[in-house]
Order: structure tokens, then sequence, then C-alpha cells
């Protein structure tokens, strides 16, 4: 019976919809709180948030320009589902009464009739980490280290590895048990999209375990390119922005040829990094100083804040400016990416007078949220 499970799931959620996780688990616990949390604004040139056309397609102008503002943000609590029988298989989960798919919807009927047997795991892949490298990097790790954490091995979908995968993991001492198909006992899926102290403090653990090595006399002033390996994003102008960076002293650096050994030595000490926003955010978000500056170059019809509140939360401002419509892709005045930087030193020089109103480590404020049900929307994406 247990072979027919995919059909037997698929039929189900045809006749009588499909049943949720929170539906389906045998047990459920709060790991972590939701928190409210004090946020410093986007810096950015005065109107700049009305050259955005449109957002990300996930999401919604309301959302992404409210990450904006200075003030306080509720992020979700970390909740763990137990589910019983749970199984694994090319990309899908499977339960009692329900599936989710993960990377790929596995179109066979049957089960394989061997399956990788477990008796208490926890999944530490879901529809973002498996899709973009940032997700992986960021959401993916920070889980893993949770399961680390929890004392429980950690169960990932098979799949190719990301080019800067194996690297990352020996930095951060993290391994994986990846299965195909696998059967397990008992499953723990985790709800961990929100930013909460819980999620801080595995940021925290990882940048330490990222950043532990010797001085590493990395540059002050980096532009990372996007290179060809994601979605196409294209700076038209990327060349006429490079050498204008360069005579500002910018270590212009394209991580897909780099090593990630390379990229963390080069991000170590940068007081500013600029780039496309994209999945390359989050080699910043684990490897530069807190304090430092992020500086993202948004398509003008893909807004995307999402960085914002890594941002926040790994103690990094977060500066924008959004270029302009072309036939091609977007491209950017040189002047107002001047510009930006010059609004960036004068803001960060100004909070840097005022430590209470920097996003740092010790300046995080972290309450026990009245809603704690209010989280993120799980479909907002940092590709």
């Amino acid at each position: 019976m247990r072979r027919c499970l995919p059909v037997i799931s698929r039929l189900r959620a045809k006749l009588h919809g499909r049943s949720t996780l929170a539906q389906c688990a045998a047990e459920v616990i709060e790991l972590a709180p939701a928190v409210t949390r004090a946020q410093t604004a986007a810096i950015a040139l005065p109107g700049e948030s009305e050259r955005v056309l449109a957002t990300l397609e996930e999401s919604t102008p309301a959302l992404e320009l409210g990450r904006l503002s200075e003030g306080e943000w509720t992020h979700g609590p970390t909740i763990a589902y137990r589910i019983d029988n749970a199984v694994l298989d090319a990309g899908t989960l499977y339960y009692e009464n329900g599936y989710d798919v993960i990377r790929s919807r596995s179109s066979r009927a049957l089960l394989p009739r061997n399956l990788d047997e477990f008796a208490e795991m926890q999944l530490c892949a879901n529809y973002v980490i498996d899709r973009y490298f940032g997700h992986w990097l960021f959401d993916g790790l920070c889980l893993e280290l949770l399961a680390e954490e929890r004392s429980l091995p950690a169960l990932t979908s098979d799949r190719p590895p990301w080019k800067h995968e194996p690297e990352y993991r020996e930095l951060s001492g993290l391994k994986e048990l990846r299965s195909r198909n696998a059967h397990v006992d008992r499953l723990w899926v985790i709800d961990d999209r929100g930013l909460n102290g819980s999620f801080i403090s595995r940021v925290e653990q990882l940048r330490a375990r990222l950043r532990s090595g010797p001085a590493q006399n990395g540059a002050k002033r980096v532009m990372l390119t996007r290179g060809v390996l994601g979605a196409k994003r294209n700076l038209v102008n990327s060349i006429e922005v490079h050498k204008a960076l360069m005579r500002l002293g910018f270590d212009v650096i394209n991580p897909e040829t780099e090593t990630a050994h390379s990229i963390v030595r080069k991000l170590s000490e940068a007081e500013i990094a600029i780039a496309v926003e994209g999945s390359a955010q989050s080699h910043c978000w684990l490897t530069m100083p807190y304090r430092s500056t992020f500086n993202a170059i948004q398509p003008p019809a893909r807004f995307n804040a999402l960085g914002k509140a890594r941002a926040d939360a790994t103690g990094i401002n977060w500066a924008y400016v959004v270029a302009n419509a072309h036939p091609d892709g977007f491209f950017l005045p040189v002047d107002r990416l001047l510009r930006t930087i010059d609004e960036v030193m004068r803001v960060t020089a100004m909070r840097g007078q005022n430590v209470g109103a920097v996003a740092t480590r010790e300046g995080l404020k972290l309450v026990q949220a009245r809603h704690p049900c209010n989280r993120e929307p799980e479909i907002n994406t940092l590709r």
C-alpha cells in the first residue's frame, strides 16, 4: 500500500482537498516565539522608491515598500511539525492525507520498492531552499544549525550541489544526509520563516564559523557582479558602472569565478558592497562586518526588499538604488549610483555617532510579539 502513496495522496487532494502539515502533524512545538524588532530605514536618495515600476511577481508593492521605513517589524515564530510515516520521493514530501512539492513534483504513481529508512530526522529542504542559492546559503544552513542544536540528523533532498556548497559546508562544519527516496518514521518539518531570536542566534553562529579564520586583509569596497548562472538580470551598462566604481577604489569580483574561501576573504572587511539584487547578497550577510553597508541595484520592474530584513537581522545597513527600464534589461545612471554612495557615507557616519540607532547585534530590540502568528509570507524569495 505504501508504494501507492503518490497516487493516493493526489486523489485524496482532488476529492477532499489537500491537508496542511499542521492538520496532519502528530505533534506541534513552538521552538522560538515571534518577536517584534526595531529596524532602521533603508538608505536611498530622496524619492528613489518612486522609481519602482513593479515588484517581483510573488510579492506586492505594499509589502516590499513597507520594509523600507524605520520602525518595528514583527517576525513569526519557529514552529516544528512532527509528521509520522513521511516519505520524501524525488523532490516531493508525502504524508497522510497530503503532500508538499519541495523541488519537483514526481510524476510516477508508485514509489520505488526500496527506500532509505530512517527513524527520526529534521527536513532541511523546502520550496525556496532547493531552488535559489541565496536561500540555501542563508535559510538552509540556518535550518541545518537548528537540526544540530536539536541533535537531529539533517535530511535534504537529493539535488545537484550549488557551486559553492562544498566549500561553505567545509567552512561551516555542517553536513547533511541526502536522499532521493526516503521513509522516515518521525520527520520534523520546520516553519522557520520568521527572523526571530532563534534565527538571529543561528545567523551569528554561522557568521562566526565562516569568519573564524586568520585576518583576511579584504577590500574595504567591493562590487559583486551578477554572473550568468542565475536568472537573467541584465545591467546593460555594467562595464561603465564597474569602471566608475574601480576609480573609487572598489574591488570588482565575479562570485561565479571565485572560491567560497576567496569570497569570504574579500568581503570580510568590506565597509560597503554593491550588487544587483539577487542571491549574491547572501554572501554579504554572512561575511561582511557589523555596521557595514550593502547597496542593492534594483531592477525597476522587479523591486525586492527581502534583503532589507536580512540586513537588519545581521546588523548590516541596507541601501538601494533603482535603475531605469531598458529594452535589454535595465540601465543605471552612474551619477545616481555615485550620489547614492555619498548618501550611504553620510547616513552611516550619522548612525555611527548614535549607536542606539544602529541595527547591530547589541542594539537589536527583541520583544514578545502581540500576534505570534503574524509572520512573513512564504512566497517571498531572494534570487
